[in-house]
């Protein structure tokens, strides 16, 4: 049984890299990355773009194989574990929601064919409500949703397979503040409710400054500082620095 003290995700001197063209030097994308997320908590990836936060997000549910270097999930190496389960437990949500053609309940019930999924009413009215919709949704052309929505439609899928763990790559930047907002809150309140482990690739402040736990900065694929977030108040010139990608 593994230890409830055991980090969720444990990365241990990651390196990833791609093959360079006709004979070009390997592009290094990630170099010796070590970082641990404990179970419950946040971790926040932050720096300028190309830094490799998003690779890094990638390479937690295998969707990107590490060069070199171990993840750990719930204890494991992940590459002892199969990929579509470790999908399951660590859920990526990305930047722009990914709906299919159909109403909103055709879109939380799509599984693959060898998942066990309870898409009973009760379930999918309770999911919904998690994240703040009415369950009249259902019935609704997916297409037709505001992009808030949308972003929490693709969330409550996401909680349809009980994971222990949430990946999320910039889910708010195509929102407007409303609804950016409304996703923010959405996401922390699961935090709470299902104790569930954050990593979050983000520039938005009051995300950042909700979740709390810790924060990763990354400049050409190698750690510039990894500490724990700063309260709950004003985020500091520090954190703001990081966030805009200025810092030294």
């Amino acid at each position: 049984m593994t230890s409830s003290s055991e980090p969720i995700f444990r990365v241990e001197h990651l390196s990833l890299a791609y093959p360079g063209r006709r004979g070009q030097p390997l592009a290094q994308i990630l170099t010796d990355v070590s970082v641990e997320v404990v179970r419950g908590g946040a971790l926040t990836l932050v720096g300028p773009s190309g830094s490799g936060k998003s690779s890094l997000l990638r390479c937690l549910n295998r969707l990107e194989e590490p060069t070199d270097g171990v993840v750990r999930f719930d204890g494991r190496p992940i590459t002892e574990l199969d990929p579509r389960e470790l999908r399951r437990r660590a859920a990526l949500v990305l930047q722009a929601p990914v709906l299919f053609e159909g109403t909103v309940r055709e879109n939380l019930m799509v599984h693959a064919p060898a998942v066990t999924l309870d898409v009973s009413e009760s379930r999918l009215r309770e999911t919904l409500s998690e994240v703040g919709l009415e369950a009249a949704l259902l019935e609704r052309d997916a297409a037709m949703l505001s992009g808030g929505e949308k972003q929490r439609v693709t969330i409550a899928r996401a909680l349809l397979r009980d994971p222990q763990a949430l990946l999320l790559d910039e889910p708010t930047s195509a929102l407007d503040p409303p609804n950016a907002t409304l996703v923010v809150q959405t996401i922390c309140s699961l935090r709470e409710s299902r104790g569930l482990s954050i990593v979050a690739v983000t520039h938005a402040p009051e995300l950042v400054r909700r979740l709390g736990g810790a924060l990763l900065y990354l400049v050409k694929g190698r750690v510039q500082a990894y500490e724990p977030v700063h309260g709950a108040g004003v985020i500091d010139n520090r954190l703001q620095a990081f966030l805009s990608g200025t810092h030294p």
